[in-house]
């Protein structure tokens, strides 16, 4: 992937923006004042760097690094530059005035766990934007995967002090936040423990499935809670109530589906709906192994390099089906087969023409030139 270059208006830039501070930074998510930040102090340094790195350093997805950008656009804090070829080559950090209809920062706040907590925006702002989310043009890290049956899931708010204080309360949620900070590596934030809450009190996701939610994303190396809270959103679409249920998803999502896309030369998705239908229907209704729909799939990306389909892999399998394949012995069998009527097909072409065919042939150009002849005597 390319590098983009972080430059600011102003020659130089060391310090944050009061007016960011005071007016642009209570109402956004907290991982966008992050991503800011760190744009912030990559614009001194004046080194190229790309979107898979902020993520990195973030400890968060390409996509949501796209996402922040896009949310400080729409704010007019960030802007984006162009080369001559109208593609981007930077990110632009915008001179930040006070807003027309900017509301004063408090002069006195006073600081408790509940009033924090109760204050925090968090993703509510997020949530309650209309904007569609960036694709990364190349996201190499694994995304929690869409559901396969959609079903309503319950909105996110933050918690009121009486939800929190019961909350803090719960000896179960104590030891599930204990047990967060071990697996995360680090003190719960307050937009953390709002996750949390909402995992645990909207969500209704049991104590043993939330252990294994964090045990999980700790396995993969994805403690942000922004990506916990979509994997816990995903098990509740797919009615994923126990431990087992979401270890035997995991492993044939994860473990399959990311497999297949990878054969096929996808790294920057995960699979959409009709894709999972496929797969299903590979491993379900025509019960092939993995082996053997990795086979088709490299058949296929050989066939089709540039332009290979789910579709043109289902042909592939479709066609072993019916013809009873089911081990790579049977595949060699079928490919010996094919040869054979290729050799056949293609040595039939190339035999001479027939004697009896060749002088009729003879006979018809003979015929033509006489006619030809006479027409010429004649005129």
């Amino acid at each position: 992937m390319s590098t983009i270059k972080v430059s600011a208006e102003e020659e130089t830039f060391s310090s944050i923006s009061n007016n960011f501070i005071d007016y642009y930074m209570n109402d956004a998510n907290g991982d966008f004042v992050k991503l800011y930040l760190y744009l912030a102090r990559l614009c001194s340094s004046g080194a190229g760097i790309s979107v898979s790195d902020i993520a990195d350093h973030l400890n968060c997805t390409e996509k949501d690094v796209c996402r922040g950008v896009k949310y400080w656009i729409k704010k007019n804090v960030l802007k984006l530059s162009y080369n001559d070829n109208e593609e981007v080559n930077g990110i632009i950090i915008c001179s930040l005035s006070k807003p027309v209809k900017a509301v004063e920062p408090k002069k006195e706040a006073s600081l408790s766990l509940s009033l924090a907590l109760s204050d925090d925006e968090d993703d509510a702002s997020e949530e309650n934007t209309s904007e569609p989310k960036i694709n990364a043009t190349a996201e190499t890290e694994t995304e929690a995967p869409a559901p396969a049956n959609e079903k309503e899931v319950p909105k996110k708010s933050t918690p009121t002090p009486a939800a929190l204080n019961s909350a803090l309360a719960d000896p179960q949620f104590c030891n599930l936040q204990s047990e967060a900070e071990a697996y995360c590596d680090k003190e719960l934030s307050t937009s953390d423990i709002n996750s949390l809450i909402y995992i645990y009190d909207t969500l209704k996701l049991s104590f043993d499935l939330i252990e294994y939610l964090l045990e999980y994303c700790a396995s993969i190396k994805k403690t942000n809670f922004s990506y916990i809270e979509k994997v816990a959103k995903n098990w509740f679409n797919n009615n994923i109530t126990t431990r087992t249920e979401a270890e035997e998803f995991t492993i044939r999502y994860y473990s399959l589906y990311t497999k297949i896309l990878k054969e096929l030369g996808i790294t920057s998705r995960m699979p959409a709906p009709v894709e999972r239908q496929f797969i299903d229907h590979w491993t379900k209704d025509l019960c092939f192994t993995e082996p053997l729909i990795l086979e088709a799939c490299r058949r296929a990306i050989s066939s089709k390099p540039n332009s290979v389909t789910f579709n043109y892999v289902n042909g592939i399998l479709e066609s072993w089906y019916n013809s009873n394949v089911r081990s790579f012995s049977d595949i060699n069998v079928l490919d010996d087969k094919h040869k054979r009527t290729r050799k056949a097909t293609v040595s039939t072409n190339n035999s001479p023409m027939p004697a009896a065919s060749t002088s009729k042939s003879s006979s018809a150009l003979k015929d033509i030139e006489n006619l030809y002849l006479k027409g010429v005597k004649n005129s």
